[in-house]
């Protein structure tokens, strides 16, 4: 699990870095992908509920340190994220467009959800979706749009983010 592991963590740095130097500067995207959050979401339907939720947990860290995020506020939000979405682990066919489609949708939809409840205890610091608002809607569709090729680059990886038959999957 230590490959898999290290190889989801590095990906996230990169994604954050791309996140951060080029796509917040593409003035015709509505919104910016979530691209560790895909990451996250392959690595947990891939692997399980254990590999996800670590995954999620570092993925979510690095987020947290390379952003103006309160500190633990992704790493929460991607572990949920990650432990929900490996609870699939082994269900749906991966090699399909439409199955990253909808998993991308209900994991922005969860992740809005869990920035929007925890914006409860913490106050005016942490900056919420407004869950009717459009630009909740238009992540969710640049996720979903995002989803089948960052699921089909990170299956041309496989060998580095799946785990042995003989790791145990929960």
């Amino acid at each position: 699990m230590k490959k898999v592991i290290l190889w989801s963590s590095l990906t996230a740095v990169f994604f954050v870095l791309l996140q951060a130097a080029v796509l917040s500067n593409i003035v015709i995207l509505p919104a910016i992908p979530d691209l560790v959050l895909l990451t996250v979401l392959y690595v947990s339907l891939k692997n399980g509920s254990v590999a996800g939720c670590t995954s999620g947990f570092i993925s979510g860290l690095i987020m947290d340190f390379l952003s103006a995020a309160p500190v633990g506020l992704n790493a929460m939000t991607k572990t949920i994220t990650g432990y929900i979405a490996g609870k699939f682990y082994d269900s749906f066919n991966m090699g399909k467009t439409f199955v990253p489609v909808v998993v991308a949708a209900a994991a922005t939809i969860l992740k809005a959800v869990l920035v929007w409840v925890i914006s409860f205890f913490f106050g005016p610091e942490i900056i919420s979706y407004k869950l009717t608002a459009a630009p909740l809607w238009f992540e969710i569709a640049v996720n979903a749009i995002c989803s089948p090729v960052v699921f089909r680059i990170l299956g041309a990886f496989e060998p580095l983010f799946v785990l042995n038959s003989r790791e145990i999957r929960k």
